[in-house]
């Protein structure tokens, strides 16, 4: 069951926000156990074993987070349950994820003599087991205070974001499911979220389901495509990908509001970006967020004391040295991205699309640190070229990301640059698909500007339509509804999100 199947708009969604209105009028703690048994339901439709696995996860680290708190004055011992915890969410993921494919890599290597099989990758693995990594770290920090075991369950479970995001965290969601208040369906955020979930449903259905086709026919058979059908295809992929994720944060987004819970926005215009820099504050913001807190930040923070430890300076000014931007740049960004992109797969082709984006951010630091902003460098760097730049490394990265390994990849590539001919004729009308779905993306408002519901550091984004706003009317509802019932027509039972596999 996906946010896109009938039987989750038509049975599930219904039957949840009833009980919330139903439950909600029992107190808090009726509630929250309302929300995340319904969400372990939600689970289980699609595999009821392994929501047994997700209940074990919880408890565990439920279990963890209790032995962090108790022993605060033994800091010795916390930090042994600490590493303990965080031991126990790594392996339990790195079994599921990693092991199987790694082992059958050293059988394609001839280190082994035997096929290992593979085990089934629990949805959202990923993201429920570095949510309560972040929790256990803040709990032993001193930033996060123990909770219920119905509110944590809740944090970790609820349906919106379990299976593929945002990454939450305690600080942002605690407080709301602490909240004592009366709690059933406020008119104002049921047609607000209504609208989120169908704007980002049209998005799924309408657009990134309609494409998928162009995109597999090249990476199903990246040998056979030439020059021009090579382009075609990851320019229709890279739309694919932005179309699918943005309309899944959408919806989750959407379905939180429903409930007057909010969910921090996990989407803002990446192909806007006018900087690699740039474009990974607005692709997967939560996951950014996440990676800078617990891995680029600690890296970096090593790297200065044992820099300050040797006598050397951590200023501004030694980080312009090459010594001083190798050490305290270079390193923390390669190392944290190699570390995303094996999170994002078990392939050698993640592991390398983690480096690729390493390196782009290591030559966008190193611009802005070398390259001062009077040069005629800079000057040449006008938005248009920064934003066209910026958007070809990121397609070219998506190449990696896509392909079913590496070998298919540098296939692609070398369709690319016409190593396979020109290529067949493409269509008028796929030509035009990718010329319309650009045009939006670079010059119409994102859901959150038409909704006004943009946060206070987000940048402002052109668009030729900045004063298209939605308000609860009968025009924006009955269009709304139209859409939706367009949407449904359209949704199937085997239609999934792409991060799914995350």
């Amino acid at each position: 069951m996906t946010f896109s199947t009938p039987l989750f708009f038509m049975v599930f969604l219904p039957l949840c926000l009833a009980g919330f209105v139903v439950f909600g009028r029992f107190g808090r703690r009726v509630m929250v156990t309302n929300l995340a048994v319904a969400s372990l339901g939600f689970y289980a439709a699609w595999n009821v074993r392994y929501t047994l696995l997700l209940v074990a996860s919880i408890l565990g680290n439920f279990i963890f987070a209790n032995l962090i708190s108790r022993n605060v004055k033994r800091p010795r011992l916390q930090r042994s349950w600490l590493v303990f915890g965080i031991a126990s969410n790594l392996g339990l993921l790195c079994y599921y994820k990693y092991l199987f494919p790694l082992l059958n890599f050293f059988t394609g290597l001839g280190w082994t003599h035997r096929h290992w099989g593979s085990v089934v990758l629990p949805l959202g693995i990923s993201f429920f087991t570095f949510t309560q990594i972040a929790y256990l770290v803040d709990l032993k920090q001193g930033v996060a205070q123990p909770e219920k075991l119905g509110s944590y369950s809740l944090f970790v479970t609820f349906f919106p974001h379990l299976i593929a995001g945002p990454i939450l965290h305690h600080r942002e969601m605690m407080p709301q499911f602490r909240e004592e208040r009366r709690y059933g369906l406020d008119a104002n955020d049921l047609a607000l979220g209504l609208t989120w979930f169908t704007m980002g449903f049209c998005k799924k259905t309408l657009i990134a389901d309609r494409i998928s086709p162009m995109a597999d026919a090249l990476f199903a058979d990246p040998a056979a495509a030439g020059a021009t059908t090579s382009w075609h295809g990851v320019l229709v992929y890279a739309m694919q990908l932005y179309f699918d994720f943005s309309g899944y944060s959408d919806m989750a987004i959407g379905l939180a509001r429903m409930f007057s819970i909010r969910f921090p926005m996990n989407f803002n215009s990446p192909y806007k970006a006018t900087s690699v820099l740039d474009y990974w504050q607005r692709w997967h913001m939560t996951l950014t967020r996440y990676i800078m807190a617990y891995l680029y930040s600690p890296m970096q923070l090593w790297v200065s004391r044992r820099r300050m430890d040797a006598g050397k300076k951590v200023s501004r000014k030694a980080q312009a040295t090459l010594e001083g931007f190798t050490q305290m740049v270079a390193v923390p960004t390669l190392a944290t991205l190699f570390i995303a992109g094996v999170w994002h797969g078990a392939g050698v082709q993640f592991l390398l699309y983690g480096l690729m984006h390493g390196t782009y951010l290591t030559l966008n630091h190193a611009w802005r640190t070398f390259v001062p902003e009077e040069s005629r460098l800079r000057k040449l760097m006008v938005t248009p070229v920064a934003l066209l730049v910026t958007f070809v490394c990121v397609v070219v990265g998506d190449v990696m990301f896509r392909a079913g390994s590496v070998h298919d990849a540098l296939t692609v590539y070398g369709g690319l640059l016409g190593r396979h001919g020109a290529g067949t004729h493409v269509a008028v009308r796929d030509v035009l698909t990718v010329v319309v779905l650009l045009t939006v993306v670079w010059t119409m408002p994102n859901t959150q500007e038409i909704l006004g519901e943009t946060q206070k550091e987000d940048e402002p984004n052109w668009s030729v339509a900045p004063r298209v706003r939605w308000r609860a009317s009968f025009a924006w509802c009955a269009v709304t509804a139209a859409a939706f019932v367009l949407c449904m027509a359209y949704s199937g039972a085997g239609s999934t999100f792409l991060y799914f596999q995350f």
